[in-house]
């Protein structure tokens, strides 16, 4: 029986109780008397079948809304009523039971996505590995020469002597730099959301991938002239997405060239929503002048495992893994390209909002 059936029900029997209570009592006590005992006995009765029946499962209810509503996905209520109350309670049990389970795929998804984006930052760490040993071959073939020359003593005068070390004191701090730069883009730390300067974070990823565009005859532009904008997001997923995209954009230029780096802002509406409310963006956008792709590569370019160079250990993760951190800012990148003449990667987040907020110290340094 249903929750309105009952009610029908409960109040017959109450008509029924009350009638035949004034009945009995009727003749032996004034009629004020008695309406005002009957009253009395049959209000605490239906008080205590409303809140059995009625208001505790209700507060139940309630209740397991709130541990949804925070996250808690581990309660049941197991009523074994049949009516509208206990289908509700059963629909809510279920409802929990495909939450938990959705719960447990999406961490498992999130482990995998880390997991994905660790991977492709060691591939482009692989890429930039025999750039950075070429550098730091350079300031150690320094220091060796100079150290030699200390340790034959024919450096002539003491002021010599400190030239040599103060040499050798710089080539180390630039090596120690250069390994830094690796050793920080590399490491997997945890996600952090904070207001990021975006010239900091552009010359940053021009520190990290100048090394390799020397060895591709290649160099970097950045555009400073709008350095001043702020984003908010996370300072390490973002210079993975550049840091990506100059490395493709060198590697796409056999012959040597310019990548650019230019910044802007642009009020439009989301990719997903064209016709949505619009916004303020950030836009960032990566140039080369190499060879382009053709049509049906650059409508697969930020398909998973799709890679144009996988004779020569491209994982087709790089732009996949990016356009992925570009959504978790609300965000996206769009690609242009023509064959023979290049392309061209805008990267799309949303601008700060103005109000107080810490700054991700990127200095590029």
């Amino acid at each position: 029986m249903d929750l309105e059936g009952r009610f029908v029900v409960w109040l017959f029997a109450l008509l029924a109780a009350t009638c035949f209570a004034y009945i009995a009592l009727d003749s032996r006590y004034p009629s004020i008397l008695v309406a005002a005992l009957v009253t009395a006995v049959i209000g605490l009765f239906a008080t205590g079948v409303a809140h059995y029946s009625l208001f505790r499962p209700l507060r139940r209810l309630v209740a397991m809304a709130r541990s949804v509503g925070h996250g808690d996905f581990t309660t049941r209520l197991r009523f074994g009523r049949k009516d509208d109350i206990g289908q509700l309670a059963r629909e809510m049990d279920a409802m929990c039971d495909q939450l938990e389970a959705a719960n447990r795929e999406s961490e498992a998804l999130i482990t995998a996505l880390e997991q994905l984006r660790h991977a492709d930052r060691v591939a482009t760490l692989g890429r930039l590995a025999s750039s950075v040993a070429h550098e730091l071959g350079n300031p150690l073939n320094v220091i060796e020469l100079r150290a030699q020359l200390i340790a034959s003593g024919d450096v002539g005068t003491l002021p010599a002597a400190k030239q040599g070390a103060l040499v050798i004191v710089e080539q180390t701090r630039r090596m120690t730099r250069i390994i830094d730069e690796i050793l920080s883009f590399v490491r997997v730390q945890p996600a952090k959301i904070a207001r990021v300067d975006l010239g900091g974070l552009l010359r940053k990823s021009v520190a990290l991938c100048e090394h390799v565009a020397k060895q591709h005859r290649s160099s970097i532009s950045l555009d400073t002239s709008q350095e001043a904008i702020e984003i908010e997001g996370d300072a390490d997923k973002l210079l993975q997405v550049i840091v990506n995209l100059v490395v493709n954009g060198v590697q796409a230029m056999p012959a040597g060239g310019v990548v650019r780096i230019t910044t802007g802002t642009a009020r439009r509406a989301s990719l997903e929503d064209a016709g949505g409310p619009v916004r303020d963006y950030v836009c960032i956008s990566v140039s080369d002048h190499g060879v382009g792709m053709r049509p049906e590569v650059l409508a697969a370019v930020f398909r998973p495992f799709f890679s144009t160079r996988s004779a020569e250990g491209g994982t087709g993760l790089g732009l996949s893994v990016a356009q992925g951190i570009a959504n978790e800012h609300e965000g996206w990148i769009s690609a242009t390209s023509t064959p023979a003449c290049g392309s061209s990667f805008t990267v799309y987040l949303p601008a700060a909002l103005s109000r107080p907020a810490e700054t991700a110290g990127l200095d590029g340094s």
